[in-house]
């Protein structure tokens, strides 16, 4: 009341003497009658206050806005009905935006240094976390200017969302009229529509046209964004980076329509007072909306966007990156490589893949087996195990026994593995088969198929027996020797002496332990991912 000029007091003192009510009352009347006055002021006919209806002057002026909209709707409907489109569409921009952007794996962290990570700790999972925190670590370097000036320029995006995608269908149906007919060049008679249905619907426009207001200046999208929504639209080649395509006309068509919604929406604004008519017929004078300006958080956005790209690609290069660490740690195991089996080749299960009938695609771990047995074992371990079972003490004969069992078993294994590589030489009779299948079979009846499918089943399960029981054996020596290293040390050394006399060495069981069980361990580790890898599981 205090911002009162001297001839509204005057009224409102007037008012007291015509009218019940306190001065409260009168000042809310006063100020309501002068939000009516300036309604009727305006030059078409848009509420009748009495009969508390909307006029057609109201549609009327709207209908300018609704065509100013339409060109657009396409574009705001697009990206925000298309989670997907304005992902892509925001990555593109954000990509040419930022400074020295990643928007690779390898960008982000090199091959090599995944596979040495996943070499070190044989953890998908760790590999996960590398990427997040490196990604973390990134996202958080860009400066606050920078994504700044972007939001600050994304604000037409989300700040004209609700005036473009305004239900201007249900508007017009109150007036008994549509969408349709508003944006068309047609005459059109509108009705009167009652406040009691159609003053939410005014409510939201004004909130709408309040927004637009946010804008400072003459609005602009980015061009990054606009040439993005129309390639995702064309029928351009699958997989074409987005900077390959040529500018469209439709680009700038966008930016000149959202100028002109953007004109309109300020004419509107200004000339019709739809604040007025909203506090008339809500009875409050300081009627107000709690306007809540969205913001796009893009600093978490481009955050959670590239951790979805990122573990995608990380899912597609897993497998690639395990046998690259994997590759690593053969070759320090084995630095002249695996040694190859006589028949039994990578070519053997091309040729099993080839005929479409079943998949055999066990190699690479046999061959690790294979090649552990003739160099690590014969080289060395079988001698250490037998040097083992004759200098165990007495009281420890039961592990004398399991050990020189062991070293048996392996011998075994070894003899297993020969006989499985020789079932696929042109003179065995599976072999023959192998090969007789090798170019195809399309004139092989039933019977002969599932008899050939029913062998390759066999060849796999043999394959994985001889797999397990590797491992079994290993994880035996390895539970011995972890518990001879509990024992005396100093007893052990001294016992070791007798039947391997090591110049210069002080603990030279010791040594040869440790350096076995670390063997045995990363054999396990290996065979493991190996078998993983051939069986195309343990994805990250």
């Amino acid at each position: 009341m205090e911002r009162l000029t001297f001839r509204e007091r005057l009224k409102l003192w007037m008012s007291g003497l015509f009218r019940a009510g306190g001065q409260r009352e009168r000042f809310v009347a006063l100020r309501l009658s002068q939000a009516r006055q300036r309604v009727r002021e305006h030059s078409q006919d848009m509420a009748d206050f009495e009969g508390r209806r909307f006029l057609p002057g109201l549609p009327r002026e709207i209908r300018a806005l609704c065509r100013a909209a339409e060109p657009l709707s396409g574009f705001f409907s697009y990206i925000w009905y298309n989670p997907s489109a304005l992902r892509t569409m925001l990555d593109y921009l954000l990509a040419r935006r930022i400074p020295d952007a990643k928007n690779s794996l390898e960008q982000l962290c090199p091959l090599e240094e995944l596979q040495e990570t996943f070499r070190e700790t044989e953890s998908p999972g760790k590999l996960k976390q590398t990427v997040l925190e490196r990604l973390s670590k990134y996202v958080e370097s860009i400066p606050d200017a920078v994504i700044d000036e972007l939001e600050g320029g994304m604000k037409p995006l989300y700040l004209f969302k609700d005036l473009v995608l305004f239900d201007y269908d249900s508007f017009f149906a109150l007036f008994r009229s549509s969408r349709v007919e508003a944006v068309s060049e047609d005459d059109i008679s509108f009705g009167n529509a009652p406040v009691s249905t159609a003053l939410e619907r005014i409510e939201e426009l004004y909130l709408a046209l309040h927004y637009c207001s946010r804008v400072e200046g003459e609005p602009s999208m980015y061009g990054e964004l606009l040439h993005a929504y129309c390639a995702l639209r064309q029928e351009t080649e699958p997989g074409t980076p987005l900077e390959d395509i040529p500018p469209f006309d439709e680009e700038k068509v966008l930016q000149r329509n959202l100028l002109l919604l953007a004109r309109e929406a300020s004419r509107l604004r200004d000339s019709v007072p739809l604040q007025d008519m909203i506090r008339f017929f809500r009875t409050d004078p300081y009627y107000r909306f709690m306007a809540y300006t969205p913001r796009l958080r893009l600093r978490e956005f481009y955050y959670a966007n590239l951790k979805i790209k990122m573990l995608d690609q990380l899912d597609q290069r897993f497998q690639e990156l395990r046998k690259g660490a994997l590759d690593t740690m053969i070759r320090n195991l084995f630095p002249r490589g695996l040694s190859s089996f006589e028949y039994f080749s990578p070519e053997v299960e091309t040729g099993i893949a080839r005929s479409g009938v079943a998949e055999l695609r066990v190699h690479r771990s046999l061959q690790f087996i294979f090649t552990f047995l003739q160099r690590i074992f014969h080289d060395d371990l079988s001698d250490f195990l037998r040097i083992l079972s004759r200098m165990m003490p007495s009281r420890n004969r039961s592990n004398s026994v399991d050990i020189s069992l062991f070293a048996a078993s392996l011998e075994d294994l070894e003899q297993r593995l020969r006989a499985f590589d020789i079932s696929f030489s042109p003179d065995s009779d599976e072999g023959k088969t192998f090969y007789r299948y090798r170019f195809g079979t399309a004139d092989r009846d039933a019977s002969q198929l599932n008899a050939y499918r029913a062998l390759i089943q066999q060849k796999n399960r043999d394959a994985r027996e001889t797999a397990e029981k590797f491992q079994e054996l290993l994880q035996g020596i390895r539970a011995r020797f972890l518990s001879l290293r509990r024992g005396s040390m100093t007893q052990m050394n001294e016992r070791y002496r007798n039947f391997d006399p090591a110049p210069g060495e002080d603990r030279p069981f010791e040594t040869r332990l440790d350096r076995s069980v670390k063997v045995l361990e990363s054999t396990q580790n290996i065979l493991a991912q190996l078998i993983l890898l051939e069986s195309g599981s343990g994805s990250s």
